[in-house]
């Protein structure tokens, strides 16, 4: 089998743009993989297009061999957007070769471990204050807060995720200084975000009961002092875990051992390389994995690493439909999984862009056994909705006025 095309292409997905790369072989065999460029990531297109002429014209690699290969190629400059274009390209490998064999993709990751993932609502009430425009009903105060709880609780989900939103000083907006959004880069913590933050907490509780676990995503926001100063702050609140992002394990493992709830992290390393000292300094207590990212392959190596050391993993996916299916792939194929993150609220078109989407079940997400991933892009509707310039968080879009209607989950 020879691989005669590799194609990158594009659609319109609001705030942002949808990413997939597609692999053909001279049998007719097809392998997709979506990526993205909007999460601080431009430029992963060029280097799949560059990294694409070790494979077209060429004998079907390996997963291992085309890894060992592309990185050996990269590796003065590994990580990285070069890190994200082998990845991209590494699950579309393994989509050709799980259809060449006729199998969904968790068997070539070694067979499931569990037929269904508990996954929490993430972005909760995030999408709707960001982005009402795409997502609705539009969330502006404390009682919307309360209402989408009550939506994650009556819909069957048991865990919700949200992230720092100020509530004082009119309509709610998001607090996300460290990216750039508003551009503070001291990012400093006052008593004012811990209030709102407590508000925010205390209006999801509120809507959602007391069986509801609440996760908390705080990113880059802050320094190692204001982090703990939003622990101290939420201490008596019931917190799953509060994901902090940070490139210094050491500093993260004094977070941790000073914090009133579980810490979680890891969501933007590269390879088993970059996670190991957050292992070695007991940094977390759950390791965040993004697929996308680091590749399924190499996911279950990090997977493994994380087990080895007595830390359980959680799937990063806060992109589009093929994303969920290739973390459901690799979650369901490791023994160490937490839980999983996935997004509820949907674009209008979401449904028209892909053969099959996920389907929930009592909180959870059952894993397809089809062939391959699971689900393809479907090439005349990302043709529908070309892609826009900007989006992300790079060059961020102006709000348009509302034009689409929000298309919420079916699950139950």
């Amino acid at each position: 089998m020879v691989v005669t095309d590799v194609e990158t292409m594009s659609c319109d997905a609001g705030w942002r743009n949808y990413y997939f790369v597609k692999i053909t072989t001279d049998d007719g065999i097809v392998g997709w993989a979506e990526y993205d460029e909007g999460f601080g990531s431009p430029g992963v297109t060029r280097v799949i297009q560059t990294l694409s002429t070790l494979l077209i014209n060429q004998p079907l690699p390996g997963v291992e061999l085309f890894h060992a290969h592309a990185y050996a190629r990269t590796r003065p400059a590994a990580g990285g957007i070069a890190a994200e274009g082998i990845a991209a390209l590494e699950n579309a490998l393994l989509d050709v070769h799980a259809k060449k064999l006729g199998v969904p993709c968790y068997e070539l990751l070694g067979g499931k471990v569990r037929d269904t993932l508990r996954v929490y609502w993430s972005h909760c009430p995030a999408w709707r204050i960001n982005h009402p425009q795409y997502f609705g009903p539009p969330v502006t105060d404390l009682a919307g807060v309360a209402e989408m709880g009550k939506e994650a609780q009556q819909r069957g989900f048991t865990g919700l995720k949200t992230n720092l939103f100020m509530f004082d000083d009119g309509p709610a907006y998001a607090w996300r200084p460290g990216f750039a959004s508003p551009f503070q880069p001291d990012l400093n913590i006052e008593r004012r975000h811990v209030r709102n933050l407590r508000n925010n907490i205390e209006a999801l509780r509120e809507g959602a009961g007391p069986d509801m676990d609440i996760l908390l995503d705080v990113n880059f926001h802050a320094k190692t002092e204001g982090f703990l100063k939003l622990l101290r702050g939420t201490a008596d609140l019931d917190i799953f875990w509060v994901e902090i992002d940070s490139y210094n394990p050491d500093a993260l493992a004094y977070i941790r051992a000073h914090s009133p709830h579980p810490i979680s992290s890891c969501e933007t390393l590269f390879g088993a390389r970059e996670f190991l000292p957050y292992f070695q300094k007991n940094a977390v207590d759950v390791a965040i994995i993004d697929v996308v990212w680091n590749g399924a392959w190499q996911a279950k190596k990090i997977a493994a690493l994380a087990d080895i050391h007595e830390v359980n993993i959680a799937p990063h996916n806060f992109y589009g439909h093929l994303c969920t299916m290739m973390n459901a792939h690799f979650a369901c194929s490791v023994p160490n999984f937490r839980i999983m993150e996935t997004d509820i609220d949907r674009l209008a078109w979401d449904e028209e862009l892909f053969t099959h989407t996920p389907e929930y079940k009592d909180g959870h997400l059952v894993v397809p056994d089809r062939p391959g991933w699971g689900t393809e892009p479907i090439e005349a509707a990302i043709r529908k909705y070309p892609p826009r310039s900007g989006g992300g968080l790079v060059q961020p879009r102006k709000a348009p006025a509302p034009h689409h209607e929000a298309n919420p989950s079916t699950a139950r």
